[in-house]
């Protein structure tokens, strides 16, 4: 298995298979994270991660989830990730679903037609930190992005159909912002 940099999942995640899709960050600019410091993005070339899903084949080949670990492998084009997807189906004939890190910038840069696509061929399960839903408290952390955002591209998921969870860093803002509350049920409504 080829793995570079650091490697890591969700908890919730446990029993999946992980294989490396990409390493480092796109971003980068979060003001907490420590995580892809010096590291920069880059794509697992195909030839690797052929060679980790022929390895997955050998001891698990009737794997029904597999996680692809990098800091946000959904930044990936429509067509990367449409060949990665089809090329798991490939090896992993018994394979339901696929998950990885996203952020809400990588999602951004998707149409819904590409989303529901990407979810029939068994990506759904996108982990993303969002750590806050207050707009003060995102500029704090340097996300990059607003509540808003957010929702927008949220609804963009739901309409295709892909699920998603929500990384969620309460205290984020520190004792000073503690004035600030953050309007979850934004993060929850559907229009």
């Amino acid at each position: 298995m080829h793995f570079t940099g650091r490697t890591w999942r969700p908890p919730y995640e446990a029993h999946s298979v992980i294989i490396q899709a990409t390493s480092g960050c796109t971003y980068r600019k979060c003001r907490f994270c420590s995580l892809y410091k010096g590291e920069c993005f880059c794509m697992s070339p195909m030839e690797e991660f052929e060679e980790d899903l022929a390895e997955i084949k050998t001891y698990q080949p009737y794997a029904r989830r597999i996680f692809w670990t990098g800091a946000n492998p959904f930044a990936m084009s429509y067509e990367n990730l449409k060949l990665r997807a089809l090329t798991v189906r490939d090896y992993l004939i018994k394979c339901q679903s696929m998950a990885m890190f996203a952020s809400i910038r990588d999602i951004r840069d998707k149409e819904v037609w590409q989303l529901k696509k990407l979810r029939a061929m068994g990506i759904n399960g996108l982990s993303i930190g969002t750590e806050s839903g207050d707009d003060d408290v995102l500029a704090l952390a340097g996300k990059g992005y607003t509540a808003d955002d957010i929702l927008e591209q949220c609804r963009k998921l739901d309409e295709a159909g892909i699920e998603y969870y929500f990384v969620y860093m309460t205290g984020l803002a520190g004792k000073q912002c503690r004035q600030l509350k953050p309007n979850l049920s934004l993060l929850t409504q559907k229009k």
